[in-house]
């Protein structure tokens, strides 16, 4: 009876504990959830934390002339040449002093002779047969004259003989000679008009044979030309002012007229070949297509020689009558100006050009930055917080973009750099921090590429650049190759170059180099969702939590049948890969990591101006998943991507493996493709 009464007595007083202990929790919660509703929190569900505060900058909208720059690349080419070959076989004597590699010649300078002794006797042995033919002609005009008087004295005893055989016919009549006289006449009369003949004939041959003698005397007077031009060309001039270039010859070698022993170079003749776009093209011609319009249009044009650049100014010429298959666009040609011997660029060389396109009136243009690849600019409401406004993006030009639509209005506001951590509804200070006063002399740090070098680039600086080179779609291969190589070895000698870059190719290599602001803010910031290193295991509350906000997000069905199992087993090995969805698809991650029950050793990333994601930025390798390879296959093939990227990118990604993430990850931001979506975060399997 009494252990009853003494068990009774126990629970009674467990019971009462138990529930005092309730009482006490449930109002700590309830004056906690108080609170944090009172101060507006979002990002702390039940619990709350202090909502995260960013600054922002804010420019406005203002109408402007604008002149956009055409740039690119082209490569030196000469618009005439000449191949130095001798003219005529044989040893080669001489040559001038000046003839070798890179030297200036000039026009009529004489340049290498050939051995000239069989060219001078032919000419001697040309004017002795000419001397022949003349005679020859001579003889047989001669022979003719002969043949004729022959003939005239002929012809002459002809009518005597005849005379003669009519006297002797009527003697015959008077009986006062005999018949035998008249035979005798007659036989006279018949020879002498077989002479007559006979000179006839010779006349004729007399008269062919001056013919020929004089076709002779042509002959040997054209063969007395064709010596005496071999003659002369046994010496070869310069044909115009240039440069000598593939010099290669040696003196006493055989050489014929197929040895090209140098080539000049017209300097007046240099030209810039390059490509412009059918929309680059569009916006210079007039609209009846008239491609002349081009004619004359100014460039600048810039070689970058290592420690200096040089600058050329040009025109443009002409442009291309046809487009080859494999070209994107139509070439043109533009005429260097200026040129000398002292700064004439090698033919081949690759030169960067900009000249402007026409003026365009009344345009709103902003930083590219603040802009999305799919038109969605930021604002700042009069609470504070960022509201989403879409824009129509005319046309982007570098580091600008020219926007239209209804929301584009003189005067109103916009977030001037966006970055990954604003979206809808986020708070922030549109005011910059006052510079205190032990600094108000010096210069504010504002971030983007040094003025001096070298400069040291750490690991994410790195990542940064070889991205950006690496989507460069203008950039020149063996430029390419010189500028990672650089980046590589971890240094800079020389940041002015790439502003140069930046400018020429439109490269936001400025995002690679944050400020110190940004860098301070980015370490005062903790955020709710772990983003340092793994492993985080979940509480149930925090599993329900994650599990219910991506199923009931806008997430496409692949990736959601990638998120949702590996939530279910209770841990996240790299939360920072799962950070993105935040920004990505606006799930609010940071509801389910209340302040009040953080993760184990959470680490809060760096605010940075590029989206870590879950794509994997690091070297490669990567080995893809079948799940992963069939999620980046069907983004990439349902992209606005042009069909001769998909032709590299697809078959790349069928082989199961990417060699190079650095390089794809690009394609984040220019095509708006959602990599990180096929790379939720890699949790172990429950043991």
């Amino acid at each position: 009876m009494r252990s009853t009464f003494r068990a009774v007595a126990g629970f009674t007083m467990l019971l009462g504990f138990t529930l005092a202990i309730a009482a006490v929790g449930a109002f700590l919660i309830s004056s906690r959830f108080e609170n944090n509703q009172a101060a507006g929190g979002r990002g702390g569900g039940f619990f709350g934390s202090q909502e995260p505060t960013y600054t922002v900058d804010l420019q406005v909208f203002e109408a402007q002339d604008f002149t956009p720059m055409i740039t690119g690349f082209g490569s030196i080419s000469a618009g005439r040449t000449a191949d130095l070959r001798p003219l005529v076989s044989g040893l080669l004597e001489s040559s001038a002093p000046a003839l070798v590699e890179g030297a200036f010649i000039r026009e009529g300078q004489t340049l290498f002779s050939v051995d000239a002794f069989e060219f001078d006797l032919a000419v001697k042995d040309a004017e002795i047969a000419l001397i022949d033919a003349r005679v020859r002609l001579e003889t047989a005009r001669a022979d003719l004259a002969v043949e004729i008087a022959a003939f005239l004295l002929a012809e002459d005893q002809l009518v005597l003989s005849e005379e003669d055989l009519e006297r002797q016919r009527q003697l015959l009549d008077q009986e006062v000679v005999s018949a035998a006289a008249v035979d005798n006449a007659q036989n006279a009369t018949l020879a002498a008009r077989a002479s007559v003949d006979a000179r006839r004939a010779s006349i004729a041959r007399s008269e062919a044979a001056v013919p020929t003698a004089e076709l002779a005397v042509e002959r040997a007077s054209l063969n007395i030309e064709r010596a005496r031009r071999n003659l002369e060309n046994t010496t070869l001039t310069a044909p115009f002012d240039g440069l000598a270039q593939n010099v290669s010859f040696a003196l006493g070698r055989q050489v014929g007229s197929n040895d090209i022993l140098a080539r000049l170079v017209d300097l007046s003749q240099l030209e810039l070949r390059f490509q412009l776009s059918d929309e680059q093209l569009g916006g210079l011609i007039s609209a009846g297509g008239n491609r002349d319009a081009l004619r004359g249009l100014p460039l600048t044009l810039s070689w970058d020689v290592g420690s200096q650049i040089l600058t050329y100014e040009a025109e443009i010429d002409r442009t291309a009558v046809a487009i080859t298959e494999n070209q994107g666009g139509i070439d043109i040609f533009a005429r260097l100006k200026d040129i000398n011997p002292g700064n004439v660029p090698p033919v081949g060389a690759f030169m960067a050009y900009s000249f402007p396109e026409p003026t365009v009136k009344g345009a709103f243009v902003v930083p590219a930055e603040a802009v999305s690849p799919a038109g969605e600019m930021f604002a700042v409401d009069d609470s504070n917080r960022i509201t989403v406004f879409r824009v129509d993006v005319l046309r982007r030009v570098g580091d600008v973009t020219l926007v239209a639509g209804d929301a584009v209005r003189p005067g109103d506001a916009f977030v001037a750099r966006r970055f990954i951590q604003l979206g809808e509804g986020t708070k922030v200070n549109p005011n910059r921090p006052e510079i205190p006063e032990q600094f108000a002399d010096a210069p504010a740090p504002t971030g983007g590429i040094p003025d001096t070098g070298p400069v040291e680039l750490d690991a994410t600086q790195q990542d940064c650049m070889r991205s950006l080179i690496a989507g460069a779609d203008g950039l020149p291969d063996r430029a390419r190759e010189r500028i990672t190589a650089a980046i590589d070895g971890g240094t800079i000698e020389n940041p002015q170059r790439l502003k140069g870059m930046q400018e020429r190719m439109g490269l936001d290599i400025d995002s690679c180099f944050p400020s110190p602001e940004v860098a301070a803010l980015a370490e005062a910031d903790p955020g709710g969702f772990p983003t340092g290193d793994g492993p985080v295991d979940l509480t149930p509350e925090q599993q329900s939590c994650l599990i219910e906000l991506v199923e009931n997000s806008d997430l496409p069905a692949t990736p959601k049948g990638f998120i949702i199992p590996a939530l279910e087993r209770g841990s996240i090995q790299d939360p920072s890969r799962m950070a993105g969805l935040k920004e990505r698809a606006g799930i609010d991650l940071d509801s389910c990591f209340p302040a009040s029950q953080p993760a184990a050793d959470p680490e809060v990333a760096a605010v940075t101006e590029t989206d870590p994601g879950g794509f994997p930025t690091g070297d490669g390798p990567v080995d893809l998943t079948p799940e992963q390879q069939s999620c980046l296959i069907e983004l990439v093939d349902n992209s606005d991507l042009p069909a001769t990227p998909k032709g590299f990118i697809i078959p790349a990604l069928e082989r199961g493996s990417i060699q190079d993430p650095s390089r794809m990850a690009g394609l984040k931001e220019r095509a708006g493709i959602d990599l990180d979506s096929c790379f939720p975060p890699s949790l172990p399997v429950a043991g």
